[in-house]
């Protein structure tokens, strides 16, 4: 049996029979999740890059997916749970606004779990941003605020 030892500044020590089921989150807390308890994310960005580095500031902490187009997003919302959805508005194929439209089919509540990320000034942009009241962010936006509102949605839906 191997026991695992984790100090942290934070804590004084705490031990885990299996170590694979210790995850440090960046806040210094720790979670004793598995795999298949992490909360799972999707970040809808055709900007292969911006994905890719908003991806690596969860992928320690959460189960993260991409998607490059709202096309491929609505594919996965179809056969996965998704506790945050995080879009770009302006994307080939199927842009945020419709991937939104097609994906409150769905999941009717899906508005709560939705970050969107843009940045276009357009107004009729704006608009469906106050119609629905969403969480939005304009680019180039701040990560530690991003992850921010990542985690208020995760813990309004906690019970």
């Amino acid at each position: 049996m191997n026991v695992l030892k984790v100090e942290h500044k934070n804590t004084k020590s705490i031990e885990a029979i299996d170590p694979l089921t210790i995850d440090c989150q960046c806040s210094g807390n720790f979670r004793c999740l598995s795999e298949d308890q992490k909360n799972r994310i999707l970040i809808i960005e055709d900007n292969r890059n911006l994905a890719e580095v908003v991806a690596m500031i969860f992928e320690d902490d959460e189960n993260v997916e991409v998607a490059d187009n709202g096309s491929i997003g609505l594919s996965k919302v179809s056969s996965t749970h998704f506790d945050v959805i995080i879009a770009d508005i302006e994307m080939p194929v199927m842009n945020g606004i419709e991937f939104f439209y097609q994906a409150l089919k769905i999941y009717p509540n899906i508005r709560e779990r939705m970050v969107f990320c843009s940045g276009s000034s357009k107004e009729s942009h704006q608009r469906f941003i106050q119609k629905y009241c969403l969480r939005y962010l304009s680019k180039p936006y701040d990560l530690e605020e991003l992850r921010g509102i990542v985690y208020e949605i995760i813990s309004e839906a906690s019970p």
